[in-house]
């Protein structure tokens, strides 16, 4: 089975974005982008929308793009397909002559995390926080309600299994991982 970590940075009031298409590395410490070029050489493909595609194409890496209009082989490691008639299951199966799918990169934007959210298929989540404020933009996830970021996964039912400050400006690095509730009230990391 495949585990799909979510890696991703985050204003400290949320957001992911002020604007479709602004990359990360506009905003982004140097010391966040470090951390996740390690996530990403660290995976099998990555996955996300065709405006994170497009905001940094990289033709030299392996990637599943979402996509409600194109779909199909767009270069011979960049699968674009419909997320309405998948599953994250399913997704293995689409890329394996291509490069087995053993760990998949979750890289957004917000739409991509719905999608794994409601599938229950996040294993484990690299939250960076950025000491910068944007006021509006786009959020983690579409219905998102709360101005704390680490809170947003908390509420979806994640905790907090590291934190570390990664400069002195304050940007904060946590790890987070889904827990599920026994009926006694006992808390465990979730197995899917």
């Amino acid at each position: 089975m495949s585990e799909f970590l979510l890696t991703v940075v985050v204003s400290e009031d949320g957001f992911i974005a002020r604007s479709v298409g602004e990359p990360p590395q506009a905003w982004a410490s140097a010391e966040e982008q470090e951390l996740f070029l390690l996530d990403v050489e660290a995976v099998d493909w990555s996955i996300m929308g065709r405006h994170t595609h497009e905001a940094a194409d990289r033709p030299d890496r392996r990637r599943i793009v979402f996509s409600t209009k194109l779909g199909g082989w767009r270069r011979p490691s960049q699968l674009w397909v419909d997320p309405g008639r998948l599953t994250p299951r399913m997704l293995p199966g689409r890329v394996c002559e291509v490069h087995a799918l053993a760990r998949g990169l979750i890289l957004g934007g917000t739409r991509v995390h719905d999608w794994f959210l409601a599938h229950r298929a996040i294993d484990r989540v690299h939250l960076t926080v950025e000491p910068i404020r944007f006021g509006s933009g786009l959020p983690v996830f579409s219905d998102a309600r709360r101005a704390d970021p680490v809170e947003e996964f908390t509420g979806r039912g994640f905790e907090v299994t590291s934190e570390e400050r990664l400069n002195s400006a304050g940007t904060r690095f946590l790890v987070l991982e889904p827990v599920s509730v026994g009926d006694d009230g006992s808390s465990a990391h979730m197995a899917r």
